[in-house]
């Protein structure tokens, strides 16, 4: 209750903030690459960046629904399933996250500034959302909840005087369906103003059971969000939004090669269920005056998720996994900064708190050879991140921008875990640590006019380290921080009244105890991190945006991504066998490139539009284990294609939708049991969907 008491203190103690006015007159900075329609960014100090934004109007069914559909939607950010697909994994620059929710994300998600820094809880549904924002490179000097692979903001759509709603629906093959509505305006005029959105989903599954004939892998989805906005005098907007959801799916789509006929048609004794549900409270308060803007946004999250599947991936009864993972979140992120990006000086501050209790439960229960043996791991974990950070940026002479920033962080990392056999102990531990950092960063920006920059970055990554509940023995369990360097030589241009933009970025990452991962063949719902000593990332971005005629969108935006690990012995207690030299290998679930190319056309007539898009994928090693000889251990490069035809007026919206129309096979997750199951386990990205959706607005 303490660490409760205190963050209501901290939010409540902002209401009697005051501060004087002043107002500074310099140009604005050049803005982000926005992919498809106009947005207005609310990025800090971008300049020194790469940053891309996406327009709200792509969040729709068809095209951008959940965060699991964010793929390639800026350079180098690709998103993967995890042990289902409720928890995607993200990888940014050769930065990637692992399948079981083990470690920190190397991507801070913020929701209308709630931040989402879990492994656990950010597959979050999409909708009414103003825009979607980007920024890539380590943002721990603005951001509290930033990852050390960037930071993605997803801005919602507020509500002013004027009552507004809309309704959405949409029908498409495997009985798919999706059921949108919101509604917003004033309960007092200026003052009070409320919106509630919600949606329902459900779907048909893709795959066939041979066994239980019939498709095991549906979908059901509600999820709703509330916002109370109080804006008692002109400086003063303070915002309580509640929101909950709850996913009940059936089976995680994996294929077995040399085990399965296809990855649409698998052979399981149980079909299985993945059930997940989550809470949010967050309380805003912002006070915006001619000198200072300040925001405390102090969160509370509960998730939690109920799984049960097959894990011999065939018709006999011998081995199912079962994770019951338990999560209660409070944060408190405080921002102190300079409220117009125009200003000589622009700055911010803040201070970050973060608590974490995660209560786990996972194993196996296995049934051949007999007598039955449950293989069960039950963790408590607990952790507390403490953070102050800052960045201000000076304009020298309207042409130079000079950068510089810092971040102290302290991370305490607590675990309690005890591992049995049917009841009978197999080893129990209690282990804590503390893990320290201090983040420098430093920038410069050339401005050669209002429209053409260039700019050079350096700043230090960091991750914390903490305890792997999967290992028995307490001295394997520990794994250490990774600290990384990142440099970045970037270029931004704007023609034609922004008709026409082009940015650019080249990025150096060495990164030293990265931190990777292996899965527990012992306990296939058990995943655990360990530290190779040395890896090397670098690449190359490019992103263009042009509007040639009235009514016509055109995108473009491709990242190059190197990833090897320099030096990494994997030890022979996580090899089963002999260590392993993994020196000069690839870094798996880091594709060589990522590529968007989008057009949108308004025809001149009719009120009708036609949206088409194009998503490549590089190729991408399935695993980094490298103890697999046959079956597929490498997802070859793929192209992804997507279209929407439509009419559109001012307050209805109708158009067909197609995704993956060409039936593109590739594999989107792989789990390394061990050479006895004969090639690694795959799960199958979506095959094509189509449909027709409406909309209504008022």
């Amino acid at each position: 209750m303490k660490k409760c008491h205190f963050l209501v203190v901290v939010s409540i103690s902002l209401l009697f903030l005051r501060a004087s006015a002043q107002q500074a007159n310099e140009p604005t900075q050049l803005a982000p690459v926005t992919v498809t329609g106009a947005a207005v960014t609310t990025i800090p100090q971008s300049d020194s960046s790469a940053a891309t934004v996406v327009s709200g109007q792509e969040v729709q069914v068809g095209e951008i629904t959940s965060t699991r559909d964010l793929t390639a939607q800026t350079p180098n950010f690709s998103v993967f399933d995890a042990n289902d697909q409720r928890t995607p994994k993200f990888s940014i620059r050769g930065f990637r996250e692992n399948n079981f929710g083990a470690g920190e994300p190397v991507v801070g998600f913020y929701v209308d500034d709630i931040p989402y820094y879990d492994m656990y809880s950010r597959g979050v549904q999409l909708y009414n959302a103003r825009e979607i924002e980007f920024i890539r490179g380590d943002q721990g000097t603005l951001y509290g909840a930033s990852g050390v692979g960037g930071v993605v903001n997803i801005m919602t759509r507020q509500s002013g005087n004027e009552t507004h709603g809309y309704i959405e629906g949409s029908y498409g093959n495997y009985n798919a369906q999706d059921y949108r509505l919101g509604i917003g305006g004033a309960i007092v005029q200026d003052k009070l103003f409320f919106s509630i959105d919600g949606l329902y989903g459900l779907r048909d599954g893709f795959v066939y059971n041979n066994f239980l004939h019939d498709h095991p892998d549906t979908r059901n989805t509600a999820d709703g969000r509330a916002t109370l906005r109080w804006t008692p005098s002109a400086p003063w907007s303070i915002t309580l939004t509640a929101s909950g959801g709850r996913d009940n799916d059936g089976f995680v789509p994996t294929y077995l090669p040399f085990g399965d006929m296809n990855p649409y048609s698998v052979s399981r004794n149980l079909n299985g269920y993945v059930d997940t549900y989550n809470t949010d409270e967050a309380l805003r308060i912002g006070y915006t005056a001619a000198s200072v803007k300040v925001t405390s946004v102090t969160t509370h999250r509960e998730w939690r998720q109920d799984l049960l599947q097959d894990f011999d991936f065939s018709p006999l009864n011998a081995v199912n996994g079962y994770d019951y993972p338990r999560l209660e979140q409070w944060s408190e992120e405080l921002r102190v900064e300079s409220p117009d990006n125009a200003e000589k000086l622009k700055w911010r501050a803040g201070l970050y708190y973060l608590n974490d209790d995660l209560h786990g439960d996972s194993g196996s229960y296995v049934f051949m050879p007999t007598p039955p043996v449950n293989l069960q791991t039950v963790a408590q974990s607990h952790e507390q991140t403490y953070a102050a950070f800052g960045q201000a940026t000076y304009t020298v002479a309207q042409h130079l921008d000079l950068t510089a920033g810092v971040r102290l962080t302290e991370d305490y990392r607590e675990i309690s875990r005890a591992a049995t056999a049917s009841g009978f102990p197999i080893s129990s531990y209690n282990e804590s640590a503390t893990f320290t950092a201090l983040q420098p960063k430093l920038a410069v920006a050339y401005h050669f006019t209002p429209t053409a920059e260039i700019y050079l970055s350096g700043t230090e990554g960091y991750q914390s380290g903490g305890f792997n509940p999967s290992v028995d023995v307490p001295t394997l369990s520990q794994y250490g921080p990774e600290r990384s360097w990142q440099l970045e030589l970037g270029g931004k241009t704007s023609w034609f009244d922004n008709k026409l933009s082009a940015n650019a970025a080249l990025f150096y990452t060495d990164a030293e105890n990265y931190q990777t991962y292996r899965i527990n063949p012992a306990a296939p719902t058990e995943a655990y991190l360990l530290n190779a000593h040395h890896a090397e990332l670098y690449g190359a971005e490019l992103e263009l945006t042009a509007r040639p005629v009235e009514g016509l969108d055109l995108s473009a935006g491709v990242g190059y991504t190197h990833a090897d690990y320099v030096r990494f012995t994997v030890p022979a207690a996580d090899t089963g066998s002999a260590p392993a030299n993994l020196d000069g290998k690839p870094i798996s679930f880091v594709p060589e490139f990522t590529a968007n190319v989008s057009a949108r056309y308004r025809l001149p007539w009719w009120h009708l539009y036609i949206h088409g898009e194009v998503i490549g994928v590089g190729r991408y090693h399935l695993d980094d284990a490298y103890n697999i000889s046959s079956g597929p251990t490498v997802q070859n490069a793929y192209l992804l294609a997507n279209a929407q035809f439509g009419y559109e007026s001012g307050h209805f919206n109708i158009y067909l939708f197609a995704r993956n129309i060409f039936d593109k096979h590739y594999y989107n997750n792989a789990l390394n049991l061990g050479p006895a199951y004969g090639s690694l386990v795959l799960q199958q990205g979506d095959p094509v969907t189509f449909g027709i959706a409406a909309t209504a607005r008022f």
